[in-house]
C-alpha cells in the first residue's frame, strides 16, 4: 500500500552518504511523493535550508545548479508542478514541541525530520538512548494524532564506517529504542573505495532492516547521477 498517515520511517546512514539527497529525490524526483500530491515539510536542523532546498531542486529538475542559474525559466516550469506541495523550513534549536506546533500549523501529509535524533523531547533522562527511546515514541504519536508519515533520518554509529551490510544496532545512540517504532527501516551505505580508486563510487545500498508494511527486506542498489 505504499507510505501511509501515522506511520513512521526511519533512515540512517554514515555522513556524507547521501541521506538529504535521497529523501529529496523521494520527495520531489520524477513520480515521487510531491508529484503524487502529497504535502510536504521538510524540517532541516543539519544542512543550511538553502542547501537542502538545492538539492529538491535539482531533484526536480533534473539539472545542475549552473544550469538552473543560466535557464530559470526552464527550471521554474519543471519546478512549479510540486513547488506549492513543499515547505523547507530551517529547525535548528528545536525541540519536540515546537515540531509539533509547526506539524499542527502546516497539516503535511509527510515530514521529513533532517536530523530526528536532535528533536529532543523536554526532561531529564538517565541515558541518551533513554531520550532516544522517546523522542521516535513521540514521533510515532504525533504521527498519528496528526495524520501524517514521518521521516525520521539519523546516523549510523563508527561501527557501520566502511561496511555495506549493517543493521538496526548500529543506529547510532539507540539500544533498540527507535526500531521498536518504525514501521520501516532503512540504512543506506555506500561501496567502499579500494587501494589505487581516485572518485568515489556512485553506489548507494539501501538495505531494508524491518518492514511492517510488505514484509520484504534485503538489499536495493542505487545510484547517484552526479548532477
Amino acid at each position: 500500500p505504499g507510505v501511509n498517515s501515522g506511520q513512521i520511517i526511519i533512515g540512517g546512514a554514515r555522513p556524507n552518504t547521501g541521506k538529504t539527497s535521497s529523501h529529496a529525490y523521494l520527495c520531489a524526483g520524477p513520480g515521487g511523493f510531491a508529484h503524487q500530491g502529497a504535502k510536504i515539510m521538510v524540517l532541516a536542523n543539519e544542512e543550511m535550508p538553502n542547501r537542502v532546498s538545492a538539492r529538491y531542486l535539482t531533484a526536480a529538475c533534473g539539472m545542475k545548479i549552473g544550469e538552473i542559474v543560466k535557464d530559470r525559466q526552464k527550471a521554474e516550469a519543471l519546478f512549479s508542478p510540486i513547488k506549492d506541495n513543499l515547505h523547507i523550513t530551517d529547525a535548528t534549536g528545536w525541540d519536540l514541541d515546537r515540531f509539533e506546533r509547526a506539524v499542527k500549523a502546516y497539516s503535511p501529509d509527510i515530514v521529513i525530520a533532517d536530523m530526528a535524533d536532535k528533536f529532543l523531547p523536554e526532561g531529564k533522562f538517565i541515558a541518551q538512548h533513554e531520550q532516544l527511546k522517546a523522542t521516535y515514541i513521540r514521533f510515532r504519536l504525533l504521527a498519528k494524532q496528526y495524520k501524517c508519515a514521518i521521516f525520521a533520518m539519523s546516523q549510523l554509529s563508527a561501527e557501520a564506517e566502511g561496511k555495506v551490510f549493517v543493521d538496526m544496532s548500529m543506529l547510532e545512540g539507540s539500544r533498540t529504542g527507535k526500531a521498536s517504532e518504525a514501521d520501516v527501516l532503512f540504512c543506506i551505505t555506500k561501496t567502499p573505495m579500494v587501494e589505487g580508486q581516485e572518485e568515489e563510487s556512485p553506489e548507494r545500498h539501501w538495505i531494508i532492516v524491518k518492514n511492517k508494511l510488505t514484509g520484504k527486506h534485503g538489499k536495493v542498489v542505487t545510484l547517484f547521477d552526479p548532477l
